[in-house]
């Protein structure tokens, strides 16, 4: 058991990386392709920049420890996180307030219907609105990167915006994208990492300061700031494939499945969309 917590195309990209560092890269994505400026800390530049070097780049050994190496945000990311309230995992002590079932089924709704329309969006883009087939996806973009992984990356942020605009009229100030939360070794508990603590521990220790922080790409919030719902997002390619939750292969988690770990730190069963199977079952 881990320390239990007590308690068309996108308008215009630009790119930070995967693992959230909250702030503005001179990356900016023209014809799909990459562009770094000189003061650009994002891992996808570090990687053009030193080709094979993960560990410095992003404090990973190689891209499967490191996952997605490309992860484009949109504005409105950044516009969520000001604006939201501060994440409070739940407690026996202290339980969130549910969502009114018919508010809970247009939340669920708006993000279902954004991620459909982030897959086309997707396909549209590279596959001129055809679906990739299996051998597509297992071709490399770049080093260390599949077609597969720069498209799950890629429709990732194509949603945001969709997700943003809806959650914005459902829930505001309720929600978050992809909330960064760490173990606390020196009392035992997980904190939130706020986009300012992000980037100090950045510049302070790279990227393996971030290693073992869990972030989910969706968190809803009752009134106070506790957190009642988890989402994640999934984009199988080919699309065939199963949408399942990953199994951590490496690192401090070893051998947790996404899901279990998000339960057993978040205090809630996180639950699973993906365009083509819609919402995954809750577990209980």
């Amino acid at each position: 058991m881990i320390p239990a917590a007590r308690h068309a195309v996108v308008p215009w990209l630009v790119l930070l990386s995967l693992l959230q560092g909250g702030c503005l890269a001179e990356s900016a994505l023209d014809g799909g392709e990459l562009k770094c400026g000189p003061r650009d800390l994002t891992p996808e530049c570090c990687l053009k920049q030193n080709p094979g070097n993960w560990q410095k780049c992003t404090g990973a050994e190689g891209p499967a420890e490191a996952g997605i190496s490309v992860a484009m945000k949109i504005t409105s990311v950044g516009a969520a996180a000001a604006l939201a309230l501060q994440p409070i995992i739940g407690s026996a002590e202290r339980r969130g307030v549910e969502l009114a079932t018919d508010l809970h089924s247009d939340v669920e709704a708006a993000i279902l219907k954004c991620v459909r329309r982030a897959e086309r969006q997707g396909n549209d883009h590279y596959f001129d609105g055809e679906s990739p087939s299996r051998e597509q996806c297992a071709e490399l973009k770049m080093e260390g990167q599949t077609w597969g992984m720069y498209l799950g990356a890629f429709k990732h942020k194509l949603a945001w915006d969709c997700i943003h605009e809806a959650l914005s009229k459902l829930l505001p100030r309720r929600y978050l994208f992809e909330p960064r939360f760490r173990l606390n070794d020196a009392t035992g508990e997980w904190e939130y990492l706020s986009p300012e603590r992000v980037d100090r521990i950045l510049a302070l220790q790279g990227w393996k300061g971030l290693r073992g922080t869990i972030v989910p790409d969706i968190v809803i919030m009752d009134a106070s700031g506790v957190i009642i719902h988890v989402y994640d997002m999934k984009f199988p390619c080919p699309e065939s494939n199963d949408a399942n939750w990953t199994l951590y292969k490496s690192g401090r988690w070893l051998a947790y499945r996404q899901d279990d770990l998000y339960h057993q730190v978040l205090q809630v069963w996180p639950r699973l969309v993906s365009p083509h199977r819609g919402w995954e079952p809750l577990r209980k």
